[in-house]
């Protein structure tokens, strides 16, 4: 596979005002799944409206300092980093026990990340990363965000009601407006489709049901988030239990994250990079567990957007981070950020998605298709789609150790491709035709 061309490359510094608005277009499209992370255990630990926004405030505020961190010491990558998944579910599987024991059990995951660092052997965890493998985890992404696109576009759970099909349909002519410009647009411009495309579904669904601006005008300038010590962690083994297992997926995550964003940039940092965020990404359990909140995990969608703006410069995605720093000391520009439609934001992530599926199809047909292959992408592909699709009520009928991996397709689809293509079916050095 060549590597696609960038505007800006991984290095490149863009001038301030470009930068920040590219990493505008970033913060808008990744505010939503910040939100959620926060509402969830909001709900979960019966917290008041004030402590919800607290609980917010603090989820931007890590997720700003950690993608800040990685991107400009960790992997220095263009990767976000925020709120993690199989985190989200320990979280609220532990919440009624309490919040000290939330925390104790975070700080003991990132802990044990944290020194599993130093055990690991980065050449041997890229040796592992097959194109089959970092392909797959492109899908996977792609495809385990169906549910949850599919809610964004329609207006599901959103203040209006339970989801229109009229708003469904205008988000679909929004995928395609969007995709247009991406493939027609040229240059510098090529650049801002997103932000554009934005623009241009904000005006439109704002014209068929103007939004309330209650939240904007009554959210106050500035705010520090209070009681940023909750309470005094406690140490539980269910609970220190629960998220070292998760951590295990947290770590399954970003090295998949960081290899794909490699394989698309610079692979040669690679062997630096893995060591580096997951370090990172241990201290940020340490930190979130501190707080009360929920970890943070470097985002296997940032390929995606990266493809979509053609802009990879790690300096670009640290201003996003600034942004969400900004956003979590002053309410008025996270409830502007809020602003945004959710059928628009879906219909931005969407597209980005349908592009990242193109680049893994492009990463395992560069690497030549054998007969072993249609077993190696397709049955993690389809299982690890079909867990995100499991519903909740049964998920929960599992224990916590097995819940964390099938509440999350996209973990369970990484260590099933890992599993087929270096256990299951791994090719011997003697077994090297069938290339179609």
């Amino acid at each position: 596979m060549d590597k696609p061309s960038y505007i800006y490359g991984i290095d490149d510094s863009p001038p301030l005002r470009l930068a920040l608005l590219y990493g505008l277009q970033l913060a808008l499209v990744m505010f939503p799944i910040f939100v959620t992370s926060a509402i969830l255990p909001g709900k979960v630990l019966n917290l008041s409206p004030a402590q919800q926004v607290r609980f917010l405030q603090l989820i931007l505020l890590s997720s700003g300092i950690f993608t800040m961190l990685q991107c400009l010491w960790g992997h220095r990558y263009p990767v976000i980093d925020g709120p993690s998944t199989a985190l989200l579910l320990t979280f609220l599987f532990i919440a009624p026990y309490g919040l000290p024991a939330v925390q104790g059990g975070e700080i003991a995951g990132g802990l044990l990340l944290t020194g599993a660092v130093f055990l690991l052997k980065p050449k041997r965890i890229v040796a592992v990363m097959t194109p089959n493998v970092v392909g797959v985890i492109l899908m996977l992404v792609a495809l385990s965000l169906l549910p949850y696109m599919s809610g964004l576009m329609s207006g599901a759970g959103s203040s209006s009601g339970d989801g229109s099909a009229v708003k469904f349909v205008l988000s679909l002519g929004l995928v395609i407006l969007m995709s247009a410009m991406a493939y027609r647009l040229k240059g510098f411009l090529k650049t801002l489709w997103l932000f554009a495309g934005m623009l241009i579904g904000t005006a439109l669904f704002f014209a068929v049901e103007l939004p309330s601006l209650k939240d904007l005008l009554s959210s106050s300038w500035l705010s520090i988030p209070p009681d940023i010590i909750p309470s005094k962690p406690e140490f539980t083994i269910s609970a220190v239990i629960a998220f070292a297992v998760s951590y295990v997926a947290v770590m399954v995550n970003s090295i998949g994250s960081i290899q794909a964003i490699g394989d698309m940039t610079d692979a040669s940092r690679l062997p630096g990079a893995i060591p580096r965020c997951l370090f990172l990404n241990g201290i940020g359990g340490v930190f979130c567990g501190l707080v009360g909140i929920v970890g943070t995990v470097s985002y296997s969608m940032s390929p995606g957007l990266v493809l979509s703006m053609r802009v990879a410069s790690r300096f670009v995605f640290a201003w996003c981070g600034v942004l969400f720093i900004l956003a979590s000391f002053i309410p008025k520009l996270a409830a502007l950020f809020a602003l945004v439609p959710p059928p628009v934001v879906g219909a931005a992530l969407c597209t980005a998605m349908a592009i990242q599926l193109g680049a893994a199809l492009d990463i395992i047909a560069g690497a030549g298709i054998e007969h072993r292959s249609y077993y190696i992408v397709g049955l993690p592909v389809v299982l690890g789609t079909l867990v995100g699709f499991i519903p909740r009520d049964v998920v929960n009928q599992l224990p916590q150790v097995f819940r964390v991996f099938l509440g999350n397709g996209l973990t369970f689809g990484i260590l099933c491709v890992m599993f087929l293509e270096h256990v299951v079916m791994r090719e011997s050095p003697t077994d090297k035709g069938g290339k179609l």
